[in-house]
């Protein structure tokens, strides 16, 4: 397992200049509003840190790997473990840069929460398919609640003031943690799933 995370940090290393520039904007873009660098920064890293399955399939690299001594269920759990550093790292980041801006804590765990939710849809796409068809089952989530939201708003604008309404009734701290309770609830038992599918992918 530790080798694995190595490794996985190590492909990380080398795209460090995609992944400064990308930090560069996310705090220029969050210099007035820390919103948009949470969001921002925390998904930026959270589809990078599952791009290290691309890596590992590339030229046929899975059947290399799986002759060291590590199983599929090891491999499947390294991935949901460094996806979870690699985002927690991030959360650290923008919490910081949260110390210099007027927005509260509470709404970066909310935005954790849903990075931890994305994760917990793609990678068990990711690993039973690949990373293309992966990235493309997180693009259309991530859209299609775009456009779902767009929708109800167009034509069912009560829709959101009700939802409003019932939020402004809930502890703001409350609220914020059960959901990145149930994020994590989630993101486990996507593990476990994953975990099951995984053992029955025939690598290539």
């Amino acid at each position: 397992m530790k080798g694995l995370l190595v490794k996985d940090l190590l492909v990380m290393i080398k795209s460090k200049k995609v992944i400064l520039f990308m930090l560069f904007i996310g705090i220029v873009g969050g210099i007035n509003d820390i919103s948009f660098a949470t969001g921002y920064i925390l998904m930026v890293l959270t589809i990078l840190s599952l791009s290290t399955i691309s890596y590992d399939e590339a030229n046929h690299g899975l059947k290399t790997l799986f002759t060291l001594p590590i199983s599929k269920s090891d491999y499947v759990k390294e991935k949901y473990l460094f996806s979870l550093i690699i985002t927690g790292i991030g959360f650290v980041f923008v919490t910081i840069l949260g110390c210099f801006s007027k927005s509260g804590f509470m709404e970066t765990l909310i935005i954790l929460s849903t990075a931890l939710f994305l994760l917990a849809i793609s990678l068990p796409f990711q690993l039973k398919e690949g990373n293309e068809k992966g990235r493309i089952v997180l693009l259309v989530v991530v859209f299609g609640c775009t456009f779902l939201f767009a929708f109800l708003n167009q034509f069912i604008p009560k829709f959101f003031e009700s939802i409003e309404s019932l939020l402004n009734t809930l502890d703001p701290t409350m609220f914020s943690v059960g959901l990145l309770i149930t994020s994590i609830i989630l993101y486990i038992i996507s593990m476990m799933v994953s975990i099951r599918i995984y053992n029955k992918k025939i690598v290539d």
